[in-house]
């Protein structure tokens, strides 16, 4: 796994820790870098520069990471389909999600899903 879900934010900056707030609140809206920029006051692109700056991601990055994290427990405790949890989670197709998914986790959603439950079902 690429990334650690429980990873400690130590921005200091109050604007990126209430946009990261706001995207683990918000993750199946739609979320644009603009949307937040203007919720938070701010220029899009000083935003833009502040949030990689302080987070070492791009906000789309850390956007990503936030729904393939809440996309895991759709996968694993439901009969959804890939899309609908695709959906579910803030993305418009399924496609994207799978793509995004992989870069994040390395694996497909589907695989991933059959291989956790290959192994949660072993005695």
């Amino acid at each position: 796994m690429k990334y650690n879900f429980n990873e400690e934010w130590r921005c200091c900056n109050f604007h990126i820790k209430r946009a990261i707030e706001e995207m683990n609140n918000n993750y199946s809206e739609s979320i644009s870098l603009k949307d937040m920029a203007d919720f938070l006051g701010l220029n899009k692109c000083y935003f833009c520069d502040l949030f990689k700056k302080e987070t070492g991601k791009t906000y789309s990055q850390l956007l990503n990471e936030i729904r393939v994290e809440k996309s895991l427990d759709l996968l694993l405790n439901t009969n959804m389909t890939i899309l609908e949890i695709a959906l579910a989670v803030g993305y418009n197709n399924q496609n994207y999600y799978n793509m995004a998914f992989k870069k994040i986790m390395g694996t497909t959603p589907l695989k991933y899903r059959n291989a956790m439950k290959s192994s949660l079902a072993l005695p």
